[in-house]
């Protein structure tokens, strides 16, 4: 973790020294008291529903060497030994010390974003790099403002490259994260819909992801998906170098000979002056994708491509996505995590590529599409009719939407249901053994009950 001297957390933050502490230095950063370690500054973040200068004591009773607050009242009464510093924004405080750290080290740092696949695509990154460099990445999804600071922060002398997840839900967000971590290498996945709801249409959502890549140095390198055009479209007026990469159109990294098999993906990796063959233990075309994106980040940085071979074939996906359960002989596909049209579209395609007697769908809302949520919702239940399974049940108001669609296109096994239980009750009737069931829906409608449900027959 970031060690900081009184002077520099007073120089990244523009913050007053109210009080001079003990302390010279600070050995870290924390935000929270349940996890804090002798010696660290504690910074008072606050939010919607949590206020951290109800917890100063106790940050300093667990041997903090310094606060930073922004509200002055709040620092009157902890004790000598601890410097404190106030701030008109507590949350910026932290982005600028997370920024301050990271301008010390002259290493990669590889920015991620866009609407489907960010976080496989930088945790195959992180798997192709580390193969050979010490790589700082994000942990999990923590993809936000505190979360990219809190990543920059545990950078150390021994890192090497570091990789990051940006989230975004208006304008303006990624290039905030873009200005805290100063990325040298940008990797934009796709524009699909989601956030739709709130940006209005495809064009502001490619806009609003291509801040990435207009935050990037002229002498820095932008990663594009080329079968995407809003992607695509990103390298036009990109001062640096554009490398792009596809399965559809001529890419600088192409998938080639791609097959689908059960439980696993076979394609061709051609690159430069290079081919050499991909192995994924995993379902469908957007792995490919993202396997393709994570090759382009690695050769470029001298990944040898045989360490790119075994690292990709050893690549599993964190939680939630596209997990297979086996349920009283039922293959469950737990792909809950979260859900827009495009993952969906996404997930029926992986769905398909299992073996099974019959193939069903156990679909919840997909939140964050505004005006456009039925339609939508609507749209993808024809495209799930129009694929192919053999049942489908949904949970929850949109969702009916997305029933009419499948119903009205020629589905004929289609339930609605009011909530996961009464879902999990209807999947138990209708799957039997050697069947295969899809479970997807917005992380909100909580589809990760349903697979426990299943198993213990509530």
């Amino acid at each position: 973790m970031a060690s900081f001297t009184i002077d520099e957390i007073g120089r990244a933050t523009k913050g007053e020294l109210l009080q001079k502490g003990k302390a010279n230095y600070v050995s870290g950063v924390s935000t929270d008291t349940r996890t804090i370690q002798d010696g660290d500054v504690f910074i008072a973040l606050k939010g919607d529903n949590f206020d951290g200068h109800h917890f100063l004591t106790t940050a300093c009773e667990k041997g903090a060497g310094a606060v930073i607050i922004s509200d002055k009242e709040a620092g009157n009464s902890l004790p000598d030994t601890v410097s404190v510093f106030l701030v008109a924004d507590t949350k910026q405080a932290l982005e600028d010390l997370a920024h301050f750290h990271r301008m010390r080290f002259h290493v990669p740092v590889i920015g991620v974003t866009g609407s489907n696949g960010k976080t496989t695509t930088k945790d195959m990154i992180t798997a192709l790099l580390s193969t050979r460099f010490h790589v700082c990445a994000t942990q999990k999804n923590f993809n936000n403002e505190i979360g990219l600071s809190m990543t920059l922060l545990s950078m150390t002398e021994k890192t090497e490259v570091t990789v990051v997840e940006m989230g975004m839900r208006g304008f303006g967000q990624i290039a905030e994260l873009c200005r805290i971590a100063s990325p040298t290498i940008g990797v934009v996945t796709n524009v699909g819909t989601s956030h739709i709801g709130i940006l209005g249409s495809q064009a502001n959502i490619a806009k609003a992801k291509g801040e990435l890549i207009e935050a990037l140095p002229a002498d820095g390198m932008a990663i594009l998906n080329g079968d995407d055009p809003y992607v695509k479209a990103m390298g036009n007026h990109f001062a640096g170098k554009v490398i792009t990469y596809g399965t559809k159109e001529h890419s600088t990294v192409m998938g080639k000979d791609i097959h689908y098999e059960e439980s696993q993906t076979r394609y061709t990796c051609a690159m430069f002056d290079e081919a050499y063959k991909i192995k994924l233990n995993l379902l469908g075309p957007h792995n490919v994708y993202d396997a393709l994106a994570a090759t382009a980040v690695a050769r470029i940085l001298g990944v040898d491509y045989r360490k790119i071979q075994k690292a990709l074939a050893d690549f599993q996906p964190i939680g939630q996505r596209q997990t297979i359960l086996d349920v009283h002989g039922i293959s469950v596909m737990d792909d809950s995590y979260n859900a827009n049209p495009l993952s969906m579209e996404m997930a029926f395609r992986s769905l398909k590529q299992l073996p099974g007697k019959h193939h069903y769908l156990v679909l919840g809302d997909m939140g964050e599409l505004g005006a456009f949520e039925e339609q939508l919702h609507y749209e993808t239940g024809k495209k799930a009719a129009n694929i192919g399974f053999d049942g489908l049940i949904t949970v929850g108001p949109l969702c009916r939407h997305l029933a009419r669609g499948a119903r009205e296109n020629g589905m004929t096994t289609v339930i609605e249901t009011d909530s996961c239980e009464e879902a999990a009750k209807e999947l138990s009737h209708l799957a039997k053994p050697g069947d295969i069931v899809l479970v997807k829906g917005s992380h909100y409608m909580h589809m990760e009950k349903i697979p426990g449900l299943l198993v213990t027959g509530d």
